[in-house]
């Protein structure tokens, strides 16, 4: 029954506010400053493993390709290589100015620092132990990357067509 006085403008207007305290009433908190923190710190790990991931098959052709280098098994080098590469670049070719090139003598430590994809092929940019920054092309093949080109301080390093 409605009271002396009230017009239904006036109940509608009461009922709309005790609504909107009793939702107010229920709604649940956020997350705590503490909570968030922890959250965006667990996406910013998720994030930064994918990277070492990713790095990881490039760091690992790229040491492959100066092992066999250094220790002189130069034909298994020449096998590391993109076939963009292999066949515009003969073995005995690229055996004899490889051996020629000081550069590969001596095994690196590498490091990734990024790298970049686009239409199957990759750049990676990279530090090459005393040689200091790279950068490594790779055709992205179907047994994994493969090294297409190298530059050593803006310099192509492998040996260019005869």
């Amino acid at each position: 029954m409605p009271q002396k006085g009230t017009t239904a403008p006036h109940r509608r207007l009461r009922l709309e506010w005790l609504f909107v305290i009793a939702s107010a009433g229920c709604a649940t908190p956020g997350p705590s400053p503490e909570e968030q923190v922890r959250a965006v710190e667990e996406q910013n790990r998720k994030i930064q493993e994918e990277i070492n991931r990713t790095h990881r098959r490039y760091q690992s052709a790229i040491s492959e390709f100066w092992q066999a280098t250094s220790s002189s098994e130069l034909d298994r080098a020449y096998d590391l290589l993109a076939p963009t590469y292999t066949t515009m670049v003969p073995r005995a070719s690229f055996v004899e100015r490889i051996k020629a090139n000081g550069a590969f003598a001596k095994n690196v430590d590498v490091k990734v620092m990024r790298t970049t994809s686009q239409a199957g092929s990759t750049v990676a940019r990279c530090v090459l132990g005393d040689l200091g920054y790279a950068e490594v092309r790779f055709a992205d093949t179907l047994g994994g990357p493969r090294i297409s080109a190298i530059s050593l301080g803006g310099m192509q390093a492998l040996p260019t067509p005869p």
